[in-house]
């Protein structure tokens, strides 16, 4: 039986850590550089595990008949369906989960609108920046209705600069951790 040391778990903490951090930074720059592949692999891993889970449920309703194995069938079901559907055509269900994204944007930048009507007749300052943003959402979203498949790459894009953003920070954590090793190890002792 082996004992971990806080020597040795520092000296694995700060490599892991800048090992995900490489990786995030990578798979965020291939998200901004090519956001349709990055679309489709992950609608398709996405297929992939739907997939599976569905043929799980539709065993576990099949085998085990009991309260609510109806509901556990259609789920198999409708989880076998959505991975076909996303392993054969990983941009379509793209395109229909950003046109769900985009319904709803274009109605809460419409009530947003509305209430900024409604703040101004009360008197209320800020009327004008709930307008703009209303105005704004809305009109994304009815952009986005139109053209689906820009609005997935945005989607992606908008993936990829997140990744970017926290590998940055995970992999200044690990430059941190590995230059402060002696300080960490205090704490640890």
């Amino acid at each position: 039986m082996s004992t971990t040391t806080p020597e040795s778990l520092v000296s694995r903490l700060w490599w892991l850590n800048l090992l995900r951090g490489v990786l995030a930074i990578a798979l965020g720059l291939v998200a901004i550089l090519w956001p349709g592949v990055t679309v489709q692999a992950f609608f398709t891993v996405f297929g992939v595990f739907s997939l599976i889970d569905g043929i799980v449920a539709l065993g576990t309703g099949i085998f085990f008949r009991g309260t609510s194995w109806g509901w556990i069938l259609f789920e198999g079901i409708a989880g076998i369906l959505l991975g076909l559907l996303a392993i054969a055509r990983p941009q379509t269900l793209a395109a229909v989960i950003v046109i769900f994204l985009a319904m709803w944007a274009l109605v809460v930048g419409l009530f947003q609108v509305a209430l900024a009507i409604q703040l101004r007749s009360t008197g209320q300052r800020s009327w004008l920046w709930v307008l703009i943003s209303g105005a704004i959402t809305a009109l994304l979203g009815l952009y986005f209705l139109v053209n689906p498949d820009p609005g997935a790459a945005f989607l992606a894009v908008t993936v990829g600069v997140f990744m970017l953003a926290a590998g940055a920070v995970m992999v200044f954590g690990a430059v941190q951790l590995r230059r402060n090793r002696d300080e960490l190890l205090q704490l640890l002792s």
